[in-house]
């Protein structure tokens, strides 16, 4: 009965790291939801600990990610997405099972490299990894976000885990004694926290951007339905409507898969473009596909005085979401992998478009949908000179659900840890304006056609976390596996 309830215990912690991100959004959650795994571990076997974070991570991931069943029309996928994911989850639980019998301290710390290292390992392993759900991205509604600058997404991860963990054992010593040493472990977390409200975060560039932004909108009848092109000119109806306001602009940003026919094969989709770029007289980023023989690329491309000039192709793409690896075997438990009928290609390079503005050339940043998520390719492209962010996202098949909120949490987090503007474009929302200090300055709603202009500052200035982050999680991952091999060693000795 008692292991019943701690795992009851664990679920709820899980529920409560889900309410943590969009559409709930209570930042602040994330700290008891850690709080619960820990105490429902507390003096357990490794093996209910696995069990235990396993469930936890499934209370979790389910409710999270259930925009995948949205997308993909049938749930076992979505529950398959969700087993892998906790499973990480359980791995950790198992460790911080033999790490509560440790000091106080090093429990925190070695718990805090537990989460974090396995997080690193989820978030690129298997087949790429899955990024969603880092413990980070959580925290852009709290002052632990102003850290991100400095520890990049791992080190956020990292103190939010290690504050959780003292705080979980504050509250067993104030239960359990000895009490005074429990109000103060309680109270260190939360001093913490406060104390990060200080951290300054710049906001001023060396010279801002001119940006228009187009989102066109779902499908409403306006266009034939047996058209391909439907999205191409719904976000061509949008761009006129917003030049007639707007005239005077740098920059047209398209999202991605704006044309769903290939620009540089179809003249049809290129005389729609050709027509935005005439009208505008500006450079105009937009996402189309690119099929060869033996697959397909997804490009963010540039467009400018009618002429297609150069792009940038997707390196992470998404598994399961753009390519099916081990299709045959997969097969055998569900059809739904026919529906990525064209496995998609990874590109090369940095994510970096040097785009023609005026007398200059501004180098943006541009990843491309989830790959904002993704630590090393966002690293990458402002290490490759990326002044600002461009998130160019097609959210069509997920519908009215969060998965598009939640990727702004992740675009917010991604430009306060490297100081950089960032536009997110959607196709059908949700699309916005993010400052370098974090600020949404503008928002557009879902499944509704949308535009806006807004002048981004632009800034070269590199912060620690870009210049180390990958170091950074380098360490965390060696913490995770010494942390592993000692509660395994650990287990060998109690036996």
């Amino acid at each position: 009965m008692r292991s019943l309830l701690l795992l009851l215990v664990a679920a709820l912690g899980g529920g409560l790291m889900w309410a943590s991100f969009d559409p709930i959004d209570v930042a602040a959650l994330a700290f008891p939801a850690l709080v619960l795994l820990a105490l429902a571990v507390r003096d357990r076997s490794m093996l209910f600990g696995f069990l235990a974070g396993t469930v936890w991570g499934l209370a979790f991931f389910l409710p999270l990610v259930s925009w995948s069943w949205t997308a993909v029309g049938e749930p076992l996928p979505w529950v398959a997405l969700s087993i892998s994911q906790a499973l990480f989850i359980g791995l950790t639980g198992g460790i911080w099972a033999r790490a509560s019998t440790m000091p106080t301290i090093p429990a925190a710390i070695l718990g805090a490299f537990a989460f974090a290292g396995t997080e690193v390992i989820r978030t690129n392993f298997p087949f790429g990894g899955f990024p969603w759900g880092m413990v980070a991205f959580s925290q852009v509604g709290t002052p632990l976000l102003r850290t991100a600058p400095y520890i990049a997404a791992v080190g956020v991860t990292f103190l939010t885990v290690a504050l959780s963990l003292l705080l979980a054992l504050g509250v067993r010593f104030l239960y359990e004694g000895p009490r005074v040493e429990g109000l103060i472990l309680v109270l260190t977390p939360v001093l913490a926290v406060a104390l990060c409200v200080s951290i300054p975060l710049p906001v001023r560039g060396s010279e801002t951007l001119r940006v228009g932004w187009v989102q066109g909108g779902p499908d409403v009848g306006e266009h034939d339905s047996g058209r391909a092109l439907n999205v191409t000119l719904r976000h061509e109806e949008e761009t006129m409507r917003l030049l007639e306001s707007e005239p005077e602009l740098d920059l047209i940003l398209w999202p991605e898969s704006a044309s769903d026919r290939d620009i540089r094969t179809t003249p049809e989709a290129m005389e729609i473009v050709q027509r935005v770029s005439a009208a505008s007289d500006v450079p105009l980023l937009l996402g189309t596909q690119e099929y060869i023989d033996d697959g397909r690329y997804n490009d963010y491309s540039l467009i400018f005085e009618g002429k297609f000039v150069d792009h940038y192709s997707k390196s992470r793409p998404v598994p399961f979401g753009e390519f099916i690896p081990m299709r045959d075997f997969f097969r055998n438990f569900t059809d739904a992998v026919d529906q990525v009928s064209t496995d998609m290609l990874a590109g090369e390079g940095p994510a970096v478009l040097d785009v023609p503005v005026g007398e200059r050339t501004v180098a943006l940043a541009v990843p491309i949908c989830f790959e904002i998520a993704v630590d090393q390719v966002v690293q990458d492209a402002i290490n490759g000179g990326g002044t600002a962010l461009i998130v160019p996202v097609n959210s069509a098949s997920f519908g009215d659900s969060a998965e598009s909120l939640q990727q702004m949490e992740q675009t917010i987090f991604r430009a306060v840890e490297h100081s950089r503007s960032a536009v997110q474009v959607s196709t059908v929302g949700v699309s916005g304006v993010v400052m370098p200090n974090g600020t949404l300055v503008a928002q557009s709603d879902k499944l509704e056609a949308a535009s806006g202009v807004y002048g981004i500052p632009l800034r070269d200035e590199l912060t620690p976390a870009t210049r180390y982050g990958h170091i950074y999680r380098i360490v965390a991952l060696i913490g995770a596996l010494l942390s592993l091999v000692w509660a395994i060693a650990r287990r060998k000795e109690r036996s």
